[in-house]
């Protein structure tokens, strides 16, 4: 049993790693050409799932540490597509929201990687759709769950690799 376990968790290894790199190349593709990064795209797609978020709210949405959220919210503020303040009851915490330009932008860009999925998912037999859609929420379930109980490797920071 152990041992097709074994396979399993490579093939699986193996397929979501090249399924991630294919997909983040064509969001790389897709988003960037609106002049914002995939991360910016993210927060103000989280942002539209959740609403007005903290930045450490937002930043735990996306794994990120606050100071990172900072530096990609900070570049969506200077387009004006998000909109920032200091909470008024404790100044320490800012919230973040849309503005319209950037809920414009959001949806101009959702738009056109709908189309791509649309397109993607026209290359598997119809019946086979719901069976993928259904495997991979189950597989993203798996992974919060092994995520809730604190598993996580590591961060390396640039200055430690390679040491």
């Amino acid at each position: 049993m152990t041992g097709r376990l074994e396979q399993q968790a490579e093939a699986l290894h193996h397929v979501v790693t090249e399924l991630v790199k294919k997909y983040q190349f064509r969001d790389r593709q897709a988003i960037c050409c609106h002049g914002i990064s995939v991360s910016q795209y993210y927060a103000l797609a989280t942002l539209d799932e959740s609403g007005k978020l903290s930045m450490g709210d937002l930043a735990k949405h996306l794994y990120l540490t606050v100071s990172t959220m900072t530096r990609i919210i900070d570049q969506l503020v200077a387009r004006n597509l998000v909109h920032r303040w200091a909470d008024p009851d404790d100044h320490r915490v800012c919230h973040v929201e849309f503005t319209e330009q950037g809920r414009s932008l959001l949806e101009k860009i959702g738009g056109e990687l709908l189309e791509t999925e649309k397109e993607i998912l026209s290359k598997i037999k119809p019946q086979d759709r719901e069976t993928l859609i259904f495997a991979l929420k189950e597989l993203a379930k798996a992974v919060d769950q092994w995520m809730a109980k604190g598993r996580r490797h590591c961060v390396w920071s640039v200055s430690t690799m390679g040491e």
